[in-house]
């Protein structure tokens, strides 16, 4: 008798369980969260500086080595959430006066696992930080400067974006 009592209410209890389920929200990861927020983020650099791997080697603007000019360092960068899209827009200090805002428009993505940024199906970033407040990424490079005929200095390292909010 014992045995079909502990039966019974193990059957019981297990039927009110089941019966309690807990509704689940799907929320997006919350790497994509803090770059688009709810539904679109924009991002605007603070700086764009390479970063010398030799510690003794001060770091650089890393505008003048890419050639970046300063009306497009201005630009603003929204990730939307829907579709992961990035629309790149012209800043205050527009390269083209006569020409449309929107610059460009690609896809982004986010690999938690390794921290990666993928911009466009290029090769990807570096993400290093990304807070609510702060997006920084990166790429590694190695800069070669000339000291004679066919010799070189390299100097290993990499090009970090820092951005801010907008919005």
């Amino acid at each position: 008798m014992n045995y079909l009592k502990i039966k019974f209410w193990s059957l019981f209890l297990l039927v009110v369980l089941a019966a309690c389920k807990e509704e689940h929200e799907v929320k997006p990861a919350t790497y994509s969260l803090l770059l688009t927020g709810d539904e679109s983020k924009s991002w605007k650099e603070v700086s764009f500086t390479f970063i010398f791997d030799d510690e003794e080697v001060d770091d650089i603007e890393a505008n003048r080595i890419y050639g970046i000019p300063d009306c497009a360092q201005d630009d603003i960068y929204t990730y939307i959430r829907e579709g992961k899209q990035l629309e790149v827009f012209q800043g205050s200090d527009k390269c083209d006066p006569e020409g449309d805002d929107l610059l460009f428009r690609t896809r982004w993505d986010i690999v938690n696992a390794n921290a990666s940024l993928f911009i466009g199906g290029n090769d990807p970033f570096i993400l290093s930080n990304l807070t609510e407040d702060s997006l920084v990424y990166a790429f590694l490079d190695t800069l070669s400067l000339p000291i004679g005929d066919n010799t070189f200095w390299e100097f290993p390292g990499r090009a970090q974006w820092v951005y801010k909010p907008i919005n």
